[in-house]
């Protein structure tokens, strides 16, 4: 292990010297200019089509579906949705670009993601030995901190203290055996299971590592997730973006392949909002599906009480499609449009799913829901557009040459202690370029980088100091130095950084790589029932949840009660450390837990 650390940090440093000799070369084709405003929270795809709908490219996708893979992930389609919530494949996310995309000439096909073991789809609390830990996802332990209305106010207790099912890919056996998940249809609430396929519109999470000691229970299948999705996709890493900030415009940079002719194409950009809320899509016409459901002790159980009970409905206004038709080759200059083109499906059982469907039941309410409906991108009153795409021809480029690299890049810690563990400052002198420096891009690595194709294949686009997966911006102008927080990192972690400028004719300059670790967690509060959540696999089981209301209901109201949570508080992270390298201490945990769960059960009735 030591060897391959210096090794890796041989290779990092040899990166940084050879990083002033590795420019990209300006590039002589046309550049489309693209520039919108998103609301909070959006998923977003961009895409260019020929004038006669033959699908071209993906220019840009969220990173949520892109990397972290919320539309192919184990989890009824249907299920509740929350901040960070770890299960539900939405099909709906992004239907229009996922359906185009998959359809285009010679396009492969994702391979969908299921549980690995559980009896069914809508079960979202461990029912077998399936779980590790999880570095994205996580769950709020209280039904009111998983609400609609907490997505932005809650966070992940602490980083990797949640594990999930990361599942696997369904086989050709398990669809002709018919799998399938609970589905509630949205007209009549009745429920069905509906047959799953072997395919998915998106691919699966890229994020995620197959743990390799012997008390976690990854499928083999994860260490496949990463490589399927770019065999289907091999842009995916360079078009890759995390969640765009709200309420500020973004611009993108697109070099027209030298191969597309001159002619009429038209740029197409989706955007998806979970929880968009109107008269015709909202929890009552849609509400937490409940059917099917079990009908005797034989038949398997469909829902748990965590599919269904946590969270929120999460489907209201569907996903909403823009475009602008661009001529290349004479028709240079801005293109705009103030309307949107049409909407999604939330229903992938619809016959229209994937479809353009009219827009006459998607609203917007600028004063009691800002950013809803066609307003997920927002209107430019100036500008008179909600996309804008602007051509710049080969010839405005023939003498551009390419931004200089970054100078006395340095990391320093978070002014927050309770945050330097995930957060840090970061500093540099600007680049200089012939004409301006367009943006920054900082990419985030937990191995060393060498050049422009790991900073794009393995680095990670860096997010915003704050506990959502929000994209950093740098602001372009000005002659000051950059110092700007950055986050989305891990406790007692190295991670390698590199800073590059690009220019407005997308030529890319030298990239600049600095070495940061972040420290140990400082908690200030003590995340609870930590021997319960290593015995049991997930704070997601119900005998935890069983634990956690006998907690809050029957000791926590006492003074004797309240000093046994502050005894427990002080020894339960020891003892959990200790049970989840030892798998006989978690049965033998487990063993000395049951009697007290069903005490705690019967003592509280209402649990499930």
């Amino acid at each position: 292990m030591l060897f391959l650390r210096s090794v890796g940090r041989l290779a990092f440093l040899l990166s940084v010297l050879l990083a002033s000799s590795v420019t990209a070369q300006a590039p002589t084709q046309t550049v489309l200019e693209y520039s919108f405003t998103p609301t909070r929270r959006a998923q977003i795809a961009a895409w260019v089509e020929t004038a006669d709908g033959e699908f071209l490219q993906t220019v840009f996708l969220t990173d949520l579906v892109a990397r972290i893979g919320i539309g192919n992930r184990p989890g009824a389609s249907q299920m509740n949705s929350g901040y960070r919530w770890p299960y539900g494949r939405r099909e709906g996310v992004l239907p229009i670009w996922g359906t185009r995309r998959a359809g285009a000439p010679g396009a492969q096909q994702f391979k969908r993601v299921i549980f690995q073991d559980r009896r069914s789809e809508g079960l979202a609390s461990r029912t077998s030995s399936d779980q590790s830990r999880d570095d994205y996802y996580c769950l709020s332990f209280q039904r009111s901190g998983s609400t609609r209305d907490n997505l932005d106010a809650v966070s992940c207790a602490s980083a990797g203290n949640f594990s999930s099912d990361k599942g696997r890919f369904i086989t050709e056996s398990d669809v002709t055996a018919g799998y399938a998940e609970p589905y509630e249809d949205p007209l009549t609430l009745t429920g069905m299971m509906a047959p799953l396929s072997r395919y998915s519109l998106y691919p699966p999470r890229r994020d995620a590592t197959r743990c390799s000691s012997t008390t976690c229970f990854d499928h083999a299948d994860v260490d496949e997730f990463r490589q399927h999705a770019l065999e289907v996709m091999p842009e995916l890493d360079a078009i890759t973006r995390a969640t765009l900030p709200g309420d500020v415009e973004h611009t993108e940079l697109f070099t027209v392949p030298a191969a597309w002719p001159d002619g009429e194409y038209v740029l197409w950009v989706e955007a998806n909002v979970e929880g968009d809320y109107n008269d015709v899509y909202n929890d009552v016409t849609l509400p937490t599906p409940t059917t099917p459901a079990a009908t005797d002790a034989m038949t398997p159980q469909q829902w748990d009480s965590w599919a269904i009970s946590y969270g929120y409905p999460y489907r209201g206004q569907p996903s909403v499609v823009y475009s602008v038709p661009f001529q290349l080759g004479t028709d240079l200059g801005r293109h705009a449009t103030s309307d949107a083109t049409g909407a999604g499906s939330w229903d992938w059982r619809q016959q229209s799913f994937g479809t353009l469907q009219p827009l006459d039941t998607i609203t917007d309410d600028p004063e009691a829901a800002p950013g809803s409906g066609v307003d997920r991108l927002l209107y430019n009153a100036d500008e008179d557009s909600r996309l804008r795409v602007t051509i710049r021809a080969p010839a405005s480029c023939d003498d551009n040459s390419p931004p200089s690299g970054v100078s006395e890049l340095r990391i320093e810690r978070h002014a927050d202690f309770r945050h330097q563990h995930e957060w840090a400052r970061l500093f540099f002198t600007r680049a200089t370029d012939d004409d301006r420096v367009f943006r920054y891009d900082v990419r985030i690595s937990e191995t060393p980088m060498i050049g422009p194709d790991d900073f794009v294949q393995q680095g990670v686009p860096a997010k915003s100091a704050t506990t959502f997966s929000q994209g950093l911006v740098i602001p372009n102008d000005g002659d000051e130095d950059v110092s700007v927080d950055f986050g989305g990192m891990l406790p007692s972690s190295t991670y390698y950084i590199g800073v590059r400028a690009v220019d407005h004719c997308n030529a890319e300059g030298d990239i600049t790589f600095i070495e940061y670790t972040t420290t140990e967690q400082q908690f200030t509060t003590v995340t609870p029932c930590f021997v319960a959540t290593a015995t049991y696999g997930s704070p997601l089981a119900n005998e935890i949840r069983s634990l956690r209301r006998f907690r809050d209901r029957i000791l926590a109201p006492s003074a004797v009660g309240s000093s046994l949570i502050k005894a427990y508080y002080a020894v339960g992270p020891w003892f959990a450390s200790v049970i989840q390298v030892h798998p006989w201490l978690r049965d033998l945990s487990r063993n000395l837990l049951t009697p007290i769960v069903e005490w705690a059960a019967h003592l509280d009735p209402d649990t499930p």
